[in-house]
């Protein structure tokens, strides 16, 4: 049965939200039934819920819910705007948009209101005695802090570095350098790290774990180019991983990790190769009803994933020429990411001959066999979780992470490679010189990963994104976004990023 961490009511959110008002007036008086940042943390249950409100931050619109997908889609090789495709969604496409972008403002906005919520919580647990759920529910807050800070120092650079609660009469703070973020995160991670446990069970599915910790401070050094401390870190998940086989590895089907059951009816969510992952669920579990923007009880918490990309429904985007001529035709990650001419697919849960000679979206759609048969019956949200770690992109990573420290050829990295070949029956790569075995992961992270928000950044930090782009990503200027210009009208010591 799917578990999704329960997050506060809405009227809670809106009371512990991004920023607390002043009052206006001394006619204003204090209603003692009404919750508020003195009488709400004073039990180990606020505590448990102002944590879910940390998690229910990447549920929203700005993130996972729709943006997040659809600003890291459309600013890599991997997809094409199609027609229906907001206008805004279009500049990023075209490589056209600048520091009005509704959608680059929606990332800083969701990062920075998912900070705000684990301050919130650093903050005031203090306030309960000290006991090991007090210290776990930190941890998490911790972890989720460094995953918003880790997407805002790789978007925007330096940022600035807020770790306490703030509110409307904080000053604007000025960018910290993007050695300080990184610093924080790494704090924050290895923190989290010796505290959190293995793995949960239960309603605590879902919930940060030691292991997650371990992947994204691995992926957090890689970034650094600190490839000896990366690739370290990654060992220990490799370690881990041959001594607990049922614990963390590979999934033996390849799409168990993109669907809620998959064909065999298995419920395949929190799988064992699921390192951390944004929990969704459709309103017939949550009873909530179709809201674009919010969260908190009453409201829906789908992603709109299928409903965006879904051949059923709107269709906003379709797979990039380039992605499906990358594929060999014996890769059959091809079909299992696409549907493509001679497939089958299960509208209205029935198998039929997929009727169009074009390539589209098969990733997190509800039209494979066991799920909902209609992406456009999904209005209400997806409930397929996104995946935002798993160890395949961890081996590859540890791959890269080896292979970076020396122009020596690495066995260690070829075999993490070759493991996420033959999980999908592919031969071993035949790379035996360390460039040549640089290029083999470039590829397998394109083709393993596609749709998941990976490859912008995989391009960007390598250096290739004009070679992959084309004329239309500007070196010195597209490897970082604009910082919102709503935000530098609000804070005028915010700079902005070079030639923007």
């Amino acid at each position: 049965m799917k578990k999704i961490i329960r997050p506060l009511s809405l009227a809670a959110l809106l009371v512990l939200g991004t920023f607390q008002s002043c009052r206006e007036s001394f006619l204003d008086e204090t209603n003692p039934n009404q919750l508020s940042v003195g009488t709400f943390f004073t039990s180990e249950n606020d505590a448990i819920n102002a944590t879910n409100s940390v998690y229910a931050a990447l549920q929203v619109e700005d993130l996972y819910k729709r943006k997040y997908f659809f600003l890291f889609d459309l600013l890599s090789d991997e997809v094409r705007g199609n027609d229906p495709l907001y206008a805004d969604g279009q500049t990023l496409v075209a490589y056209s948009f600048n520091a009005g972008s509704d959608t680059v403002l929606s990332l800083w906005r969701g990062l920075y209101r998912g900070i705000q919520r684990s301050n919130f919580v650093l903050d005031n647990l203090p306030r309960l005695r000290e006991s090991n759920l007090t210290k776990r529910l930190a941890a998490e807050a911790r972890f989720l802090r460094a995953l918003y800070y880790f997407d805002l120092v790789v978007n925007y650079g330096g940022v600035p570095l807020q770790v306490k609660s703030f509110s409307t009469e904080s000053q604007g703070k000025e960018r910290a350098t993007p050695a300080a973020i990184w610093a924080q995160i790494e704090t924050d991670l290895r923190a989290a790290e010796a505290v959190l446990p293995e793995s949960y069970t239960g309603n605590d599915l879902g919930r940060a774990t030691r292991l997650a910790a371990k992947a994204l401070l691995g992926k957090s050094l890689l970034f650094q180019k600190k490839f000896t401390d990366a690739s370290a870190k990654f060992k220990e998940l490799v370690d881990y991983a041959r001594a607990n086989p049922t614990k963390l590895g590979l999934t033996d089907e390849y799409t168990d990790n993109f669907v809620e059951v998959n064909a065999a009816g298995q419920y395949v969510e929190f799988n064992k190769e699921s390192l951390f992952e944004v929990s969704f669920a459709g309103p017939e579990r949550t009873g909530g009803t179709s809201n674009w923007g919010n969260d908190g009880t009453g409201i829906g918490e789908g992603t709109f994933r299928a409903i965006e990309y879904g051949i059923t429904a709107f269709q906003n985007t379709s797979p990039s020429t380039a992605l499906v001529a990358a594929y060999p035709d014996t890769d059959p990650r091809k079909r299992l990411n696409m549907f493509g001419p001679g497939d089958t697919w299960y509208p209205g849960r029935v198998a039929a001959r997929y009727p169009r000679t074009d390539w589209q979206h098969r990733k997190y759609s509800t039209l494979t066999l066991g799920a909902l048969g209609d992406d456009l019956g999904q209005f209400q949200g997806s409930s397929i979780n996104m995946r935002v770690i798993r160890y395949a992109d961890v081996l590859l990573m540890y791959a890269e992470a080896l292979n970076q420290q020396g122009a020596v050829f690495s066995a260690d990295a070829a075999v993490g490679v070759n493991q996420v070949r033959a999980r999908v029956k592919l031969p071993a790569i035949t790379a035996t010189t360390g460039a040549q075995l640089f290029q083999a992961i470039i590829n397998e992270r394109r083709l393993e990963l596609a749709f998941e928000q990976c490859r912008r950044e995989d391009i960007v930090r390598w250096g290739i994104a004009r070679e992959a782009l084309g004329n239309k990503f500007v070196v010195g200027k597209h490897e970082l976004l604009p910082i919102p210009q709503n935000e530098r009208d609000l804070n005028a010591r915010l700079a902005q990023n070079p030639n923007y």
